[in-house]
């Protein structure tokens, strides 16, 4: 009977043992996972790209870019990151270390080609956009005005294919990319990387992570002066260089 419940205490010690161990490698991987933040860049181009949703593969855990492209994920080290977005080729980017990542997305070929040459990225949506309305019929830029509901002259099914459809959609992601390039083209005229370098001595290598968190929203550098801007800059590299410091 003493050897039957002896038996029985180990069992018991043995299992009460393996979920200890359980319980602390998951806590250990959970204590790993730390903040990632990034920027999502159109390959090419300096246009940041909004609403892209980064999908932490292992988590399930997803966010979308914001209006400069930027986002924050909670990764752990060797996760596997999974980046999509309508109009760009989907990819997927493995987790090695905590710094700043900047992800580089390639426009698709499922519209009617356009050629991507020097001009300005802004310029190149806005192209795409009109060979793909073109193509598509859609001729209000996926908005259509509420006189097509009209029974006298209007047209309700136009105005429900560009309100609800896929191309009515597409047609509005492609001319909100136009107006976010065209807004980050206009930051780089008072933020750019001859300028930076020009006031502060900053490695070229480091010019993408500075510019990712330090860069001002638009409305601040058109009311500053030269002497404003330079200023900001030299202070953000001084704090830049502290919390890059081993």
């Amino acid at each position: 009977m003493i050897g039957i419940l002896l038996k029985m205490n180990l069992t018991f010690a043995l299992r009460i043992i393996v979920v200890l161990m359980f319980v602390a490698i998951s806590s250990s991987m959970a204590q790993t996972a730390k903040p990632l933040r990034g920027a999502i860049l159109q390959d090419g181009t300096k246009a940041r790209i909004e609403q892209v949703e980064v999908r932490n593969q292992r988590s399930g855990q997803m966010v979308y870019s914001d209006k400069l492209g930027l986002f924050e994920l909670a990764c752990n080290i060797g996760d596997t990151l999974e980046i999509q977005r309508i109009g760009y080729q989907s990819m997927k980017t493995r987790v090695q270390s905590f710094t700043n990542m900047v992800i580089r997305l390639k426009l698709t070929n499922q519209l009617k080609e356009v050629a991507i040459t020097s001009k300005l990225a802004s310029q190149n949506f806005r192209e795409i956009s009109n060979a793909y309305s073109k193509e598509k019929g859609v001729f209000y830029g996926g908005k259509p005005p509420i006189g097509l509901l009209s029974p006298f002259g209007g047209s309700p099914i136009t105005f429900f294919y560009e309100l609800l459809g896929k191309d009515g959609r597409r047609v509005r992601r492609l001319n909100q990319l136009a107006k976010q390039a065209a807004k980050a083209e206009e930051i780089d005229r008072y933020f750019n990387d001859l300028i930076i370098q020009q006031t502060v001595p900053i490695d070229s290598a480091q010019l993408e992570a500075f510019k990712l968190k330090y860069t001002p929203k638009l409305d601040k550098l058109k009311k500053w002066s030269e002497y404003d801007r330079a200023n900001y800059i030299k202070s953000s590299f001084e704090e830049f260089k502290k919390s890059n410091q081993p």
